[in-house]
């Protein structure tokens, strides 16, 4: 949710924004609002609904100007499709079928251990930077040091939860890694590269004690 705020309080008027979080989880919110006038100002998590409140106390009109965003819990990622790998495991399997025919026919003991070992391979190839928006991605934060999801659907233009599908998989066969610095998961393939980029974009007064720490380790690798 984000809102942009411009409106003219009235004398002793009140502005109210609700905020609200889903049962059993945590939202993030960042407020750019006045702090004379606003009870709300900064990046916090609530773990409740919450409402922002603004107050003119002045007997003179005031300006009210800035904006509220709030981060939500994200799903999980989609299951992946499941046609292209039963349709990659099936072709692996025939070729490893062939491979075994042809050995009995011919005794050709080189051929069994060779084909098998490239089905396998293009099995692997499939599930790793095989996919063209994959391999975007990959290069895409191997350029930039570290990246969190939105800013990859943003640079590529694609949806969020497909970008999050592909770093799952990258993850999964070890071609990235993630850390989470504040509300971000920081996706990255080099841990210094990756500190220094995420130290340069933050705050470091609105670290936690435990992100500086995983920042420092990062850095040190």
């Amino acid at each position: 949710m984000n809102v942009t705020v411009l409106i003219i309080l009235a004398p002793l008027a009140a502005w109210l924004l609700p905020v609200y979080v889903p049962p059993n989880s945590t939202a993030h919110v960042t407020a750019h609002l006045p702090p004379g006038l606003c009870n709300a100002t900064g990046t916090f998590a609530v773990e409740r609904p919450i409402a922002i409140a603004c107050i003119n106390p002045s007997t003179q009109p005031a300006l009210l100007s800035g904006s509220v965003a709030v981060e939500y819990p994200r799903p999980p990622p989609p299951e992946a499709p499941k046609a292209p790998r039963d349709s990659i495991l099936a072709v692996a399997l025939g070729v490893a079928a062939a491979a075994g025919l042809s050995h009995l026919l011919g005794n050709r003991r080189e051929l069994l251990a060779a084909l098998p070992a490239l089905a396998a391979a293009r099995v692997k190839r499939a599930l790793g930077l095989e996919h063209p928006v994959r391999r975007e991605i990959f290069k895409l934060i191997e350029r930039a040091g570290a990246m969190t999801p939105s800013q990859i659907a943003r640079a590529l233009g694609k949806s969020l939860g497909s970008v999050q599908w592909h770093l799952f998989v990258l993850e999964r066969e070890g071609r990235v890694r993630s850390v989470r610095v504040g509300p971000f998961t920081y996706y990255f393939i080099d841990p210094s590269a990756a500190a220094e980029v995420i130290l340069s974009s933050v705050d470091p007064a609105l670290l936690s004690p435990e992100d500086r720490e995983k920042l420092e380790l990062m850095a040190s690798q």
